[in-house]
């Protein structure tokens, strides 16, 4: 009887701490899984950075995934998010098509999910989207272009992922600033936000004597990119290179003079946010849909005010 008793009381303590560890045991922590479509991406490294400052300021627990720029990779995760019983689910999506199913995934477990940055083909079936307005951003860029030109010139147009929020977004906006000028885009491709795609794209266009005036890239690490191709061609007297995202290497190279301008779009308040609606989701308080930060236009005249 006692050999017995004692082989029980062992079993129990083995068992203990699988449960105390385990997802069965609720500890009251807040969960927060997030899958992001770049971690290495120099404005996702901002937007992370604070969404884990404010999580550990705040005192909940964030599980962050790099989506790796694949859709169907953030739709697994989203599963695996699932899987993990998070509280709530952030996604900063590739692609707007792509990865839909991760919202549809979501909502069948009954985990709120909402965007961050960048919108998704069903975002009325998020909870919300936190970010700034894409067309905005590709506005107030159109609006420099167009002031430091005259509204003339030929523009090369390097777009993110195609049929990313901000890519689609971002190239609407432009266009619309150039509307009764006569800037015309002859060259438009998909530079996948990398800044040696952006290089190798502006090289290209530059050997096969496209004629162009305007750089109007649609980050600043595309713009990093085609500027270095600019003036390793010795063009950068000719050709006027913008971006969008205010990146410090951007606002560096205004300060030099090499960069004509770029759009200030707040990661740190974007990650900070983020968290913060996640928080309030989860318990139930009010969230407004959208949640948007302003754009706002960076050139030399008033670089001061985001150094």
């Amino acid at each position: 009887m006692k050999r017995f008793l004692v082989f029980f009381l062992l079993a129990a303590l083995c068992i203990l701490p699988l449960t105390a560890n385990g997802q069965g045991e609720d500890d009251g922590q807040i969960r927060i899984g997030a899958t992001i479509q770049w971690l290495n991406d120099t404005y996702f490294r901002i937007v992370t950075k604070a969404m884990e400052e404010r999580a550990a300021e705040l005192g909940v627990k964030l599980i962050l995934l790099d989506g790796e720029g694949k859709a169907e990779k953030q739709v697994s995760q989203v599963e695996n998010l699932i899987a993990q019983d998070v509280d709530v689910i952030i996604i900063a999506p590739t692609s707007m098509e792509g990865c839909a199913p991760a919202v549809e995934k979501a909502n069948k477990a009954g985990i709120p999910i909402f965007t961050l940055t960048n919108m998704i083909k069903n975002q009325d079936e998020c909870v919300t989207f936190v970010g700034s307005d894409a067309p905005e951003s590709g506005r107030i860029q159109g609006e420099m272009i167009v002031n430091d030109t005259g509204g003339a010139g030929n523009v090369a147009l390097l777009m993110g992922i195609i049929g990313h929020d901000a890519q689609i977004g971002r190239k609407n906006g432009l266009l619309e600033a150039f509307e009764g000028t006569d800037l015309s885009v002859i060259v438009e491709q998909t530079g996948n936000w990398q800044r040696d795609q952006a290089l190798q794209l502006m090289e290209s266009w530059l050997q096969a004597g496209q004629d162009i005036t305007v750089v109007a890239a649609q980050n600043d690490n595309m713009a990093m990119g085609a500027l270095k191709a600019v003036e390793n061609a010795g063009l950068q007297d000719k050709i006027k290179v913008y971006g969008i995202d205010a990146t410090a290497d951007a606002l560096s190279a205004i300060e030099e003079g090499r960069l004509m301008g770029t759009v200030f779009q707040d990661a740190i308040g974007q990650g900070r946010m983020a968290i913060d609606a996640a928080i309030k989701i989860v318990n139930g308080e009010p969230v407004e849909d959208p949640l948007f930060i302003p754009y706002l236009p960076v050139t030399s005249e008033n670089l001061g005010e985001f150094k």
